[in-house]
């Protein structure tokens, strides 16, 4: 279709918005693309000697794709400027973006995000390449398509990038290296997966390629969910191929954000996730430096990155995701692109890795860059996801491995605690600081056991409804009939709900959570998040623990310096 319009003479021309109301000629930079003209506002010809670079951005925000991906955006084209572009030109069209201000960008095209309309605006301005690796999943699923028909990718190879988003190719990969990862099989029937799930023994995670968030991402546990999900998967993947693997239940998930300049690799953050691995990593409390990692651990983890970045020739910014059981590590995950990530790696330890990673896609190496490896945190940084659901009628807070934050807030401490507490504070998660009254539901002992004494010596009450009707009266709990649970935290009886049923997805436990949200009462449902904050909130109840209050300058001039350019004036925005 592109061939004939092209052929018929039907091409799109450049307008610049008009911010005169038509009384003058307007001197911007805001353009778009319409057939409804006959000629172009913009001359390319006199442009014909700039260096151009076109950067795409984020798009429409959506659950996956946010403001942290446009910080990156923001600082790629900042960083474009240090390498002498006469012009960095953004693609985007969402107007809550600063990427989309006046005064960002020297060009803006106000443009959906399309094969279509970018090969257009790329046509117009013949630039030296096209950067995909900032805007997150949208930009970065048309880096093979836009290299097919002859556009420049700046940074990793779009032959390199689909080996790392096509899950069959990466897991093949891997196995190449000699690198550990769950057991898998690409889908080739519905028959051979099943017959692969009954080998590894259930859950076993679906995984489509080439998508935004988790999406159609889901962990069955019986063959029954396993045919609907992967009905789902296919319908949501239909161009790329769905994986299926083992889930390996109650391991914790790492996550490495990393600069490669096609041979050496500068590993920015090794961050360890609070909550336990099956919960997307958008919606997972994440912790820097890591918190309970050995040494050994860590160094296999950036043996492993090492590995995998030199074998896909990165260059530019990538993104690692692995789960630890047992002192085991796995790799499940590779994002050649920025992460969400980022932004809070980047502040927390005060290296700009956009700016890094710029200068890498442009030929440098981070021997030049990098004097040496960074400093030990003297604090720690934790990063919380911000939900949404008190305005989503009807939405099921439980968490897993499809995303549903809409935002993130990051805090740094001196301790752990202090750092998570006014993280959970800034997402507005109210916790009970003093004297409070807890509402469990589920009989898992095994993990309540773990906390109990906690809460024990904080003198709380406790209230306990199993929804599978199998707990005990010898408890020390009081235990609720569902009427009044649901009574009780109507009533502003209760001022912590948390969920520990098998079953998240009852009838009876949705209920609960949904009013616990509708009343503003703070929910927890994931196991790690939910031992991490009751430990804190002891601490901090005990007076071993006390939140300072510095600005984010304090504590990066507290590192010792070891970096080639001045990284603390580059984190901007």
């Amino acid at each position: 279709i592109r061939r004939l319009r092209r052929e018929f003479g039907i091409t799109p021309v450049a307008k610049k918005v008009d911010s005169l109301a038509a009384e003058w000629p307007a001197k911007t930079n805001y353009l778009y693309l319409t057939y409804g003209g006959s000629s172009d506002d913009v001359n390319y010809n006199e442009e014909l000697r700039l260096k151009k670079v076109i950067v795409l951005g984020s798009g429409p925000y959506r659950i996956g794709s946010s403001v942290e991906f446009d910080w990156c955006c923001v600082n790629t084209v900042w960083s474009l400027r240090d390498q002498g572009i006469d012009q960095a030109i953004i693609i985007n069209c969402n107007p809550e973006t600063v990427s989309t201000d006046y005064d960002i960008s020297d060009k803006l095209y106000f443009e959906e995000l399309t094969l279509e309309r970018v090969l257009d605006i790329y046509e117009k301005e013949r630039p030296l390449g096209v950067i995909v690796s900032m805007g997150g999943q949208i930009p970065h699923n048309m880096a093979l398509k836009l290299s097919s028909v002859g556009a420049k990718i700046i940074g990793t190879r779009a032959v390199d990038i689909d080996r790392a988003e096509d899950r069959a190719k990466f897991s093949s990969l891997l196995a190449e290296l000699g690198l550990k990862q769950p057991k898998w099989r690409r889908l080739t029937s519905i028959e051979e997966a099943l017959k692969f799930a009954e080998e590894v023994g259930y859950p076993v995670l679906v995984r489509p390629s080439y998508v935004l968030s988790g999406s159609a991402m889901r962990v069955a546990y019986s063959p029954e969910e396993l045919r609907d999900f992967l009905f789902l998967a296919t319908k949501v993947s239909r161009e790329h191929p769905v994986v299926i693997s083992k889930f390996i239940e109650g391991a914790k998930e790492v996550e490495v954000d990393a600069v490669s300049d096609g041979e050496s690799v500068f590993i920015g953050a090794v961050i360890e996730h609070v909550d336990n691995a099956g919960i997307h990593s958008g919606d997972s409390t994440m912790c820097i430096p890591p918190l309970s990692l050995n040494n050994s651990v860590i160094e296999e983890i950036k043996d492993y990155s090492e590995k995998i970045a030199r074998a896909l020739r990165i260059r530019g910014p990538f993104n690692l995701q692995f789960i630890v059981k047992d002192e085991e590590v796995f790799v499940i995950e590779c994002n050649i692109r920025a992460s969400r990530s980022m932004p809070y790696v980047s502040k927390v330890t005060g290296v700009n890795l956009i700016k890094l990673a710029v200068s890498c896609m442009f030929g440098f190496k981070l021997k030049e860059l990098i004097f040496k490896e960074p400093a030990e945190l003297g604090y720690f940084g934790v990063k919380a996801p911000q939900f949404s659901f008190m305005r989503l009628t009807g939405a099921d807070p439980t968490l897993g491995v499809e995303m549903k934050s809409t935002g993130e807030v990051a805090c740094i401490d001196k301790s752990f605690a202090g750092a998570l507490l006014k993280a959970q504070m800034a997402s507005e998660q109210n916790l009970p600081i003093s004297g409070s009254s807890i509402l469990v539901i589920g009989s898992n002992s095994g993990v309540f056991e773990t906390f109990m004494d906690d809460l024990r010596e904080m003198s709380c009450e406790i209230f306990m409804i199993d929804c599978l009707g199998k707990s005990t009266r010898k408890t020390e709990m009081k235990i609720l009939e569902f009427k009044d649970a649901f009574n009780y935290l109507k009533s502003g009886k209760i001022d912590l709900l948390i969920d520990l049923s098998p079953n998240k997805e009852s009838t009876m436990a949705y209920k609960l959570k949904r009013l616990a949200i509708d009343f503003g009462i703070p929910l927890l449902t994931s196991e790690g998040l939910i031992k991490a904050v009751i430990k804190s909130i002891k601490e901090f109840k005990s007076k071993k623990v006390r939140m300072e209050v510095k600005s984010l300058n304090e504590y990066l001039e507290s590192l010792p310096w070891t970096y080639g350019f001045d990284l603390l004036n580059d984190l901007k925005g």
